[in-house]
This record gives structure tokens, sequence and C-alpha cells, in this order.
């Protein structure tokens, strides 16, 4: 039979910042410098951003991590891009 916690050390994450928090993890498998890397990376943000409880805030800290994760996708699609134009040639 399985207790649950009635307590938390911390308070209850906002929804999109999980969901922020998935994606940068789902990118981070993938990119070149591993995903140890980007969890590191991620959790210093997020950490420095903890202290944030205006919704407006919240979201706006939200999209510019969105738009960290797209860059991060960008860099992997050149540098896929790159390899197979080194394998193949510019023909």
């Amino acid at each position: 039979r399985l207790h649950r916690v009635r307590h938390r050390r911390w308070p209850a994450m906002h929804p999109l910042v999980r969901d922020l928090y998935k994606r940068f993890l789902v990118v981070g498998r993938e990119y070149p410098l591993g995903l140890a890397y980007v969890r590191q990376k991620a959790k210093e943000a997020f950490f420095k951003n903890a202290a944030l409880e205006n919704e407006l805030e919240i979201k706006q800290a939200v999209a510019k991590g969105r738009y960290m994760v797209r860059e991060m996708y960008e860099i992997m699609k050149l540098k896929k891009y790159r390899t197979l134009r080194k394998r193949y040639g510019a023909s």
C-alpha cells in the first residue's frame, strides 16, 4: 500500500513551467552537448526564476524558454545538415 506525501518541500509547479521543462528534456536528448548539459542549464534558469509569482511574468519567462527550445532545435537541424553535406558533398 502506497502512502501519499501530504506536504512538499517546494510549492506546486505551474503547468506551463512543467511543460517547458519537459520540452527542454525532449530536445536535450539529441542536443550536440548532451542531455546532462541541457538539464543543468535548464535547472539553473528555472531556479533563477523560481520566485516569480505574477502570472504575466511567468508567461513571459515561459515564452522566452520556448524560444530557447526552438533555437536548440534549429541548432540540431543545422548540425545534421552540415554532417550530411560533409559526408555526401555539396551536390
